[in-house]
């Protein structure tokens, strides 16, 4: 943290993976407010192939401008909340090629091209969102965010966290300071809870009506596939009741996945989504990143293909366990 104000230079763009959610939101104009106080620079924040219906009402509520794509370039890129280049859909072969300064902030597992690409690459898996690193930065020059940023930076927290039931004493520390600017939780609550448009309404239902059920003694798993909001559906799925699920969808030729899975399913089995997703890479010509609950991944392939070797691994997993049974 001590070089991110040294290889800030110039123009700045603040990017996130595409389908930005709120932590990827947070983070981003909270580097966005960070960068102005450090260097007196005017960032956008760019998302590729937009931001989540939450993100964009988010956005709306607390005046946060956002751009699909802009003409401008930059001399230094800033990065949040991404795993995966690809996840950045048009902008990975740009950020590949340009001679622009690269800034990586992330809380995923450590990705070695993105690693190799970059000027600054601040990652630490055990974070419990990118909004928390972006305040530690934030805390390590000793800045103070506004009302607006603090509420954006802790609306992510909330996301990441799954409305703070996760995390440990650092990251509630970081909630009460940012707390303190922002006054009662509710207000963040709030921001959370907007209903699904129809769309997505009927996209989780279909995730329910068309899921394969896979019992492993008490462990329920389910598989489902979407043409979009399989992050959505993933959870849909979650909360009727699998330990773990994963939705697919095929989106302007490319092979999207979802993984999730309840905090008691990772814990007594070990299995971790964001790990898996890395194995998967390599099958489907893809990336992936995520957390031990939570991953994305995009690739190439056929969603039946993917879908038979993402449960062979679960599989595979569970059957390592001596008795599956007697982790509950």
């Amino acid at each position: 943290m001590n070089r991110f104000r040294d290889v800030i230079d110039g123009k700045v763009i603040v990017l996130c993976h595409h389908n930005a959610d709120p932590d990827a939101l947070g983070a981003a104009q909270g580097v966005k407010e960070l960068v102005k106080a450090l260097t007196g620079s005017e960032p956008i924040i760019v998302i590729p192939d937009d931001a989540s219906v939450l993100s964009r009402s988010i956005a709306s509520t607390l005046g946060i401008e956002l751009y699909e794509t802009t003409a401008q370039a930059a001399d230094t890129y800033i990065v949040v909340d991404t795993g995966s280049l690809n996840q950045l859909g048009g902008w990975e072969t740009p950020l590949k090629e340009t001679d622009a300064r690269i800034v990586f902030i992330d809380h995923h597992l450590p990705d070695s091209e993105m690693y190799e690409l970059s000027t600054l690459y601040l990652v630490d898996p055990d974070a419990s969102s990118a909004s928390e690193l972006v305040y530690r930065i934030y805390m390590h020059y000793d800045i103070k965010p506004s009302e607006i940023t603090s509420i954006a930076l802790l609306t992510g927290i909330a996301y990441d966290t799954k409305h703070f039931s996760m995390g440990g004493p650092e990251t509630f520390q970081i909630i009460s300071s940012l707390l303190e600017k922002v006054g009662n939780v509710s207000r963040i609550k709030e921001l959370l809870s907007i209903s699904f448009k129809h769309s997505e309404k009927i996209a989780r239902l279909r995730a329910g009506q068309r899921a394969e059920i896979e019992v492993v003694e008490d462990w329920v798993l389910a598989f489902s596939h979407l043409g979009s909001f399989q992050s959505s559906g993933a959870r849909a799925l979650l909360s009727m009741g699998a330990d773990a699920a994963v939705v697919v969808g095929a989106d302007k030729g490319t092979l999207r996945a979802s993984l999730r899975s309840k905090n008691q399913f990772h814990r007594l089995t070990g299995i971790h989504l964001g790990e898996m997703v890395g194995i998967l890479a390599s099958r489907f010509n893809g990336s992936g990143s995520g957390h031990p609950t939570a991953a994305g991944f995009n690739g190439e392939g056929g969603i039946e293909d993917f879908v038979k070797h993402v449960k062979k691994l679960f599989l595979d997993e569970l059957s390592r366990l001596e008795d599956p049974s007697k982790v509950l």
